[in-house]
């Protein structure tokens, strides 16, 4: 099994005793998931169905985050700030991109490696840059 798959399925059974009042065992598993993988994905945060964490290191997402079924999201990636981000389906987020504020980003959405995103991406789109810009 790869990492990607191991990562999800501890986000999983946390989000499971979290959902189920477990909390306590739900803060358990995110020090594992803190300690093994140095990941910060809090049981609040809504990853979707089919949601890849490729390299699974370094991943912070915001506690009120809700990401999209069959995103994928590679290392170094910050997802968080404000009263949480919504992140569309389908969407691909490069390595050491930070996304940052109250924001939505679209379903089928590009965004390249080490790209600053602090404001609303349309759907289909592309964003790169340290200053995020839209190429399409």
């Amino acid at each position: 099994m790869d990492k990607e798959g191991i990562v999800i399925k501890f986000y999983r059974i946390e989000r499971f005793l979290y959902i189920h009042h477990f909390k306590l065992l739900a803060r358990m598993v995110y020090y594992v998931i803190y300690i093994m993988f140095n990941c910060v994905i809090p049981p609040s945060a809504d990853l979707k169905k089919n949601v890849k964490i490729a390299h699974g290191i370094g991943i912070v997402i915001h506690h009120n985050a809700i990401i999209g079924a069959n995103t994928k999201i590679y290392q170094n990636v910050t997802i968080g700030g404000g009263d949480g981000i919504v992140v569309g389906e389908n969407c691909l987020i490069g390595a050491g991109a930070v996304l940052l504020g109250k924001i939505v980003i679209g379903d089928n959405v590009k965004i390249g490696a080490n790209t600053f995103v602090n404001f609303d991406v349309p759907s289909g789109s592309t964003v790169v840059g340290v200053k995020g810009k839209i190429l399409d």
